[in-house]
């Protein structure tokens, strides 16, 4: 079977110990004469990254602002985007795009996320929580329930599901990323899971990955199961013969056993009938290459997954290894790495430290996702490293060996100068916006903050990797790299700790937005009283913490000239909402000074 991907070595390192190279990962897509532009897929220069997403969409970033990054590919995670009514809602999946231009293209998963230009690849999970110090999107749902032989454990915004073979299928057929990987048993622990859980993990990954071989060229992946299924079930058909004919004679007779040990001849001659399948050899197929920290169990692995025809690129597993420190994980990484074939392309999840990132580079993975800036920018970070020479413009008395800065921080609230002199982001840029500015942004909660740090560490990201293919090319990626750890280090220690000034921020966020929903209880409870109509005119004042609702004068005045239970309820409740307001500002300044700075 041709594959549906292309993926081209164009330079092999020529330094010593190190299996590092140059490539281009693409589709192997034709354009006719009339392809709209927008559906022309970009290629992914590699080493190179797949751009990190939730639910679809690259966190921070407005669809221009995507479109100027460097990088040709999104990582979409399915525990993200499945739908709790999917697969069995695909009945009213539309067989091609509803929008109008594009009603001559199918709807793929790339039409559903507006993003028929880049390189769709499709994971089950979302492998940013790899390494304890990322914060997950949903947290709490890191630990999940055993996998069993039937289907794999999702956390999805929802809760957690349960997601089977078949589901799996059904799922790829309607979606057609234009990369999918293999369903597999992960190992998502917290602690080093057993000789035995790895086995069981192992059997039913390459058990999986057979089955969506044969799937994938159209075939019925589904018998084995099936036929387990109906074995299963005249077993039991069996036992409750015997428990009757027990409970009648109490023994079995002779003609009963011989009856038995027919009906166990039958078993071995069960046939399934082979239900007509629809082939998606369209779709790129990456395989999953586990084994834990067991290193047999790791070369077993890459071996078994290794022979499998029809499989286009490798996930190298590293959230069973979340446990271990960096220097352990990149070595089980490479004893993978030694037993699959070179001339496919590997991406590697959980590494993503610059520093970390030039070793993997070294050992020839290719492909990696871009955790990293989308973690500093929650942060509040920016990056300031770089690789190789001092970039041109940029100023050397600026504390350039730092490798990153807080825009939190209340220095940055008077420096009227560029994130990093000489950086061509769009924050950046011709001075445009400011550490200041920033830093301004930050602290009035305005998104337009993580838009503009967004768009600064994806690009020194794609800076970072575009010049380390260029000292693959020139020989040069060992002696940079031992540069890049003499300047800068090692990457600190990431916590979960907020910076001070996040703290007060969201603290206020909350307040203000319980002032909302009290305001909103407030209108919708005097509407359901009989108060004001539609087209009523209603008052609602912000000062309290529980606000009024001011109707016509017959809410406002009784006839006797007392007010009315419900604006006297609410006056009282407006003092008591003063007191608090005090409380809660003390308990938040409290609360600053108690939190040291990141």
């Amino acid at each position: 079977m041709t594959s549906p991907l292309r993926f081209q070595i164009k330079q092999q390192s020529t330094e010593t110990a190190t299996g590092a190279r140059c490539g281009t990962f693409a589709l192997s897509q034709s354009t006719p004469a009339g392809t709209d532009q927008h559906h022309v897929k970009r290629s992914i220069e590699t080493p190179g990254c797949l751009m990190y997403s939730q639910k679809g969409a690259v966190p921070h970033l407005t669809p221009d602002n995507l479109r100027q990054q460097d990088f040709g590919g999104v990582n979409v995670s399915l525990e993200q985007i499945l739908q709790t009514d999917q697969p069995g809602s695909f009945s009213k999946w539309p067989a091609t795009s509803p929008i109008p231009q594009f009603k001559d293209y199918k709807f793929t998963l790339s039409e559903y996320l507006l993003l028929q230009d880049l390189i769709v690849f499709c994971d089950l999970r979302d492998y940013s929580y790899a390494a304890e110090t990322f914060r997950h999107p949903t947290p709490g749902t890191k630990k999940l329930a055993s996998n069993t032989d039937y289907h794999a454990v999702l956390s999805t915004p929802k809760g957690i599901r349960q997601l089977t073979l078949e589901d799996y299928l059904k799922t790829v057929r309607h979606y057609r990323p234009d990369v999918v990987v293999a369903l597999a048993d992960t190992i998502a622990e917290s602690t080093n899971p057993n000789e035995k859980r790895v086995r069981k993990s192992l059997e039913r990954s390459i058990k999986w990955l057979d089955q969506i071989l044969l799937e994938r060229t159209g075939q019925d992946g589904t018998i084995p199961d099936r036929r387990l299924e109906e074995e299963k079930k005249r077993r039991r058909e069996r036992k409750e013969k015997k428990r009757s004919a027990a409970a009648a004679a109490k023994a079995a007779t002779e003609e009963e056993q011989e009856q038995e040990q027919g009906e166990g001849k039958e078993e071995e001659e069960i046939y399934i009938e082979p239900i007509p399948t629809e082939p998606w050899t369209e779709v790129g197929l990456f395989a999953p290459v586990g084994g834990a920290h067991l290193e047999e169990s790791r070369i077993r692995s890459a071996q078994e997954t290794a022979k499998k025809e029809g499989v286009d690129g490798f996930v190298i597993d590293t959230l069973s290894l979340s446990v271990l420190e960096k220097e352990a994980r990149l070595k089980h990484v490479q004893t993978s790495l030694d037993h699959l074939p070179a001339e496919k392309p590997k991406l590697l999840y959980g590494i993503h430290a610059p520093e970390d990132v030039l070793e993997a580079v070294a050992m020839g993975i290719d492909l990696f996702d871009t955790s990293y800036p989308f973690q500093l920018t929650e942060d509040g970070m920016a990056s300031l490293y770089y690789y190789g020479p001092r970039p041109t413009g940029q100023d050397k008395s600026n504390s350039q060996t730092l490798r990153s800065i807080n825009l939190w921080d209340d220095e940055h609230g008077d420096k009227f100068v560029p994130i990093l002199d000489g950086c061509g982001c769009y924050a950046c840029k011709d001075n445009k916006h400011t550490r200041a500015y920033i830093n301004h942004l930050l602290k009035t909660h305005e998104m337009l903050a993580t838009v503009l740090l967004m768009g600064h560490n994806m690009y020194q990201y794609s800076q970072f990797f575009a010049l380390v293919r260029e000292s693959i090319q020139d020989g040069t990626l060992q002696e940079k790299t031992a540069a890049f750890r003499t300047t800068f280090g090692k990457e600190p220690v990431r916590t979960l700790e907020k910076h001070p000034n996040q703290i007060i921020v969201e603290a206020a966020l909350q307040k203000r937005n319980q002032r909302l929903e009290g305001a909103e209880e407030a209108v919708v409870g005097a509407i359901g009283m009989g108060g004001p109509s539609l087209g009523a005119n209603v008052v609602v004042a912000s000062g309290s913490s529980s606000t009024a609702a001011v109707t016509g004068a017959e809410d406002v005045e009784m006839e006797d000239g007392t007010k009315s239970k419900k604006r006297h309820e609410a006056e009282a409740d407006g003092e008591n909402g003063g007191a608090k307001d005090e409380v809660v500002e003390k308990k938040v300044k409290k609360v600053a000074e108690s939190s040291s700075p990141l």
